[in-house]
């Protein structure tokens, strides 16, 4: 018994004393029922006195009281008197109902509970009643109507048609009546009463109707559920007074307290034990509450519980559907009150003795209540033999336990609780905040097989916890070893191991970064407070390093200020990643989860340094530019910063273009323009030398500059002594050039209606075939050839613009064709026929099959069948565009490396597989090796099409 205890400072109520004044739920009313009103026997709920004694006149109920008043008052203007009482079950529905009967019934006695409770109120004095609560009538009533006039003695009711509302009121013929109608929703959803539910809902509207109007002296209570939507749809209709009990948590709390507490017997020495409470938790900097008055003046008001132990008895109770909560929770309450009674000053959550109580709670989460009940002896140490021993703890954990699994109930694995809720569950003055906290981490977690840490909580769950033991390794895990694991997923995972990726200023590495023409991606994981502080960073890498190429270099940091090395829930959960990996290499057997567990934490932290990044960084004369990295769908980051960062065709074509003009009629080589561009930050960064290339080509057909001997035309090849002349200095070139320089001449040519095109792999020619006339294509005499300089087209073998060709052009391979086939171009042009023969056309045509657009087919099956039709036998396939589209099932996410359990059948994906094999496939070949054993998914829908070789 400690020096000040909670009988000390108030007094049970007479409802849970016993002969001896101890305190005992024998004698407690917890629940009340409508239909004992008429028990033939005597029951609590018919003695006036009692259940007035033992009622709380909470805000809804007073309203309710005062509104009925108005509606008898004949000189108050209010007519309404419809009143429909909302909440769950438990929730106080029935005794709010029965307290107004009451009130009704015995007047005399109803109005001196009125005046003691400051309620200015006066009912009528000779008001009829009648209570139903339709699931025990006095008989099986189909009709509400027949019901409710029978309970009223209104014999025209008792047969026919429900009466209107000008009905309901003469039969009342000015009689002030209350009628109270209970669990009105489950008796009318019954199947059996299907037939008349069109005249209950009826009459139930006229009836709410009535007691809306100022003629008809009508007060009708009606608790629901809301659980029946037909019922809800006719409220609106007659507007009555809504009364919701699931959202007046205070009120419940009153009445709790009002059935619990008798008398305040020293009201000093409680403000004062509130006040040395919420001192502690002022003292104590992992308590922190926003307003420690309002938690002072809350301990007085919720005393003998502590605020928090009622608040989440109230939450776990009143979730459960069917358990009627404010029922079952007065009966525990009023057994924790007994056990504390004279052993503590205030119940805290970790007085509430989980283990004394299991019946309740099993109730509640009777799986969760089996684990905790495995912990709990597993953690204490029995006193005898028995299994069902008591149990001795170490200090603070019994309580630790009971507080984790209260927050947990109904909620297992999901919530639980914080630091702060384990400290005000068992901290007093003289106790050691910190104590307690190392009690858990160090004797608890880890030693509970259930118990686990989730967002900052630790709750319980049925699964057993393998996150402890990662959990405890973790602890010894350095911080550097943690950041370079970060490092490791930054560049293998987010980056795709790509050998151009470094990471900047790296712990327990040297930093080597290659000085070379390749882009470089430089990834950091510091955040700098502006821009400044980045072309610093950057300075000191590039020029401070005496780097050569310095325009190969993008900076990539994390976004919005937001470093990654210096967050602490990262480095966490780095460690529990590294732990992880050193459990695994180190043990032989580990607990069944533990490769989901660890596999979440590596999931978890690729997903947090994921949401860090993305911004990369480009220079420039100026200064870096900084950019969003955009990362969608399956897209890596290394793909999304080349994304972001390459180089706008136009503007690579400026640069160009400027460069060689500066070079004059010298002109400049290749490899100097291309070295320019991989130094100089001048220049637009390049991601790919194709890209200068692309450019080059551009500004060439444009006539802007002369590439080697080409000028106006595509160029045949780019190598590092090409030298590049602006169009202004191309004929000071030209005279210099050999005269008899040629140049190669590039035929264009289209089809008209559509024709196949294929390439041809000797000689570098590109032709035009007819297609296969089973495949749907046209042929060759559709084709149009256009002139190389003017872009007319061809009638022969010259122009009017000037040009022309002969036989040797096409034998020399001076003359190609372009989109299409030279053999056609020989056999459409009269004066070529006879002189360019077969063999002066070598190479392999191959043809684009279908001629346009792709094969579509919905299933793989479709597709085989298709291509099975359509291929000839003895044509050979050169490549293969395959397009599908479909949703992973559980092992195609796993392959993808992700969460099999929670995504499956939630991604899509969409592909393109480009198949050139060395060797041509065979029709059969494609179909039975390659289709056949293609892994897609179920549901995959597909576009093909392919260069084939008809051998025909």
């Amino acid at each position: 018994m400690t020096d000040g205890v909670i009988s000390d400072y108030v007094t049970p109520s007479e409802e849970i004393q016993g002969e001896d004044g101890e305190i005992t739920a024998d004698n407690l009313l917890d629940e009340v029922s409508l239909y004992n009103l008429y028990d033939s026997r005597e029951s609590p709920e018919q003695d006036a006195e009692r259940i007035l004694n033992i009622t709380y006149p909470t805000e809804t109920l007073t309203s309710i009281i005062e509104r009925t008043a108005d509606k008898f008052d004949a000189d108050s203007s209010v007519s309404e008197g419809a009143h429909i009482i909302g909440g769950e079950f438990g929730s106080g529905k029935s005794h709010i109902e029965l307290v107004l009967y009451h009130l009704f019934a015995s007047p005399e006695i109803g109005q001196e509970w009125l005046t003691e409770n400051g309620i200015e109120a006066t009912l009528p004095s000779n008001a009829q009643t009648a209570a139903l609560q339709m699931l025990n009538l006095d008989r099986d009533y189909d009709r509400l109507h027949v019901a409710v006039g029978e309970y009223l003695d209104i014999d025209e009711w008792k047969e026919g048609d429900p009466p209107g509302v000008h009905q309901i009121r003469d039969a009342l013929d000015d009689q002030p009546t209350a009628v109270f109608i209970d669990e009105f929703e489950r008796w009318f959803g019954m199947s059996g009463r299907s037939d008349y539910q069109d005249d209950n809902l009826g009459f139930l509207q006229n009836l709410l109707e009535a007691a809306g109007r100022d003629d008809t002296p009508l007060a009708v209570y009606v608790s629901l559920l809301f659980e029946e939507a037909d019922v809800e749809a006719i409220l609106p209709r007659t507007n009555p007074f809504r009364h919701d009990l699931s959202r007046r948590r205070d009120e419940k709390i009153r009445f709790l307290l009002h059935r619990l507490v008798g008398d305040v017997s020293d009201p000093d020495g409680l403000a004062s034990l509130a006040q040395e409470y919420a001192d502690v938790y002022r003292n104590n900097g992992q308590i922190q509450l926003t307003d420690y008055q309002e938690m002072e003046d809350r301990l007085e008001r919720y005393y003998p519980f502590h605020p928090l132990a009622l608040d989440t008895l109230m939450d776990k109770f009143s979730e459960q559907r069917g358990h009627q909560d404010a029922r079952g929770l007065l009966h525990l309450l009023t057994e924790i009150f007994a056990d504390n009674y004279h052993e503590v000053d205030l119940i805290l959550t970790g007085d509430i003795d989980v283990f004394e109580y299991t019946g309740w709670f099993r109730f509640i989460d009777g799986e969760l209540v089996s684990k905790y009940l495995n912990d709990y002896h597993r953690l204490g140490e029995a006193t005898s033999d028995e299994q069902e021993g008591e149990k001795i703890f170490e200090p603070h954990i019994e309580e630790l336990l009971n507080i984790v699994l209260l927050h947990s109930l109904a909620r297992g694995g999901e919530e639980g609780a914080n630091k702060r809720q384990m400290l005000m569950g068992t901290m007093r003055k003289g106790k050691n905040a910190h104590e307690i906290i190392q009690t858990f981490t160090e004797d608890l977690f880890g030693h509970a097989w259930h118990v686990f840490r989730i967002n900052g909580e630790y709750a319980f769950d049925t699964e057993e916890n393998p996150a402890a033991r990662i959990e405890k390794k973790a602890e010894d895990i350095h911080k550097n070893t943690a950041i370079h694991r970060v490092e490791r997923l930054i560049k293998e995972d987010l980056f795709e191991g790509h050998n151009n990726v470094h990471i900047l200023n790296p712990v327990n590495t040297e930093q080597d970064i290659p000085d070379n023409k390749t882009l470089q991606i430089i990834v950091s994981l510091s955040a700098k407070q502006n821009q400044q502080a980045y072309n610093q960073q950057f300075e000191e890498l590039t020029t401070g390093q005496e780097r050569e190429f310095n325009n190969t270099l993008v900076l990539v940091t994390p976004q919005q200020r937001s470093s990654v090395d210096s967050n602490t829930g990262i480095r966490e959960l780095a460690r529990k990643v590294v732990a992880g990996e050193q459990l695994d290499h180190e043990e032989e057997v580990l607990p069944d989860g533990f490769d989901d567990i660890h596999d979440q934490n590596y999931q978890n932290l690729r997903d947090r340094v994921r949401d860090k990044y993305g911004t990369v960084h480009t220079s420039t004369e100026r200064g870096l530019v900084p950019q969003d990295i955009s990362v969608s769908g399956n897209m890596d980051f290394y793909t999304a910063t080349l994304e972001e960062i390459r180089p706008d065709s136009s503007q690579v074509r400026s640069e160009v273009k400027d460069a060689v003009e500066e070079a004059e009629g010298g002109g400049i080589q290749y490899q100097h323009l291309l070295n320019d561009f991989y130094r100089n930050t001048k220049y637009t960064t390049l991601t790919d030398e194709q890209e200068l290339k692309d450019a080059i080509q551009s500004l060439c057909r444009d006539e802007v500059i002369k590439v080697g001997t080409y000028f106006g035309e595509r160029v045949g090849s780019i190598g590092n002594d090409t030298v590049l002349v602006h169009e202004d200095y191309v004929q000071t070139v030209e005279e210099e050039d050999d005269d008899d320089a040629t140049a190669t001449i590039t035929v264009d040519s289209t089809s008209v209606g559509g024709t196949g095109t294929s390439s041809t792999s000797s000689g570098g020619t590109t032709s035009s075939s007819e297609t296969d006339e089973g495949s749907g294509g046209t042929s060759g005499a559709g084709q149009i050839f256009t002139c190389p300089q003017c872009g007319d087209e061809l009638q022969g073998t010259s122009c009017d613009c000037g040009f022309e060709f002969d036989a040797s052009d096409i034998k020399e391979g001076k003359v190609t064709v372009e989109g299409g086939d030279a053999t056609e171009l020989v056999q459409t042009f009269e004066e070529l026929k006879d002189e360019v023969e077969e063999e002066d056309l070598e190479g392999t045509t191959t043809t684009r099959f279908p001629v346009m657009g792709a094969l579509d087919a919905d299933d793989k099956p479709s597709l085989i069948d298709t291509l099975e039709r359509e291929l000839g036998i003895e044509w050979t396939i050169h490549t293969v565009s395959l397009s599908y589209t479909g949703t992973l099932a559980a092992d195609g996410v796993a392959s993808r490396g992700l969460d099999a359990d929670s995504l499956a059948d939630q991604v899509e994906v969409d592909e393109t597989l480009i198949i050139s094999p060395e060797e041509p496939l065979s029709r059969d070949a494609l179909l039975n090796d390659v289709l056949l054993r293609l892994d897609v998914p179920d549901d995959a829908s597909f576009e093909v099409w392919m260069e084939v070789e008809k051998g025909e």
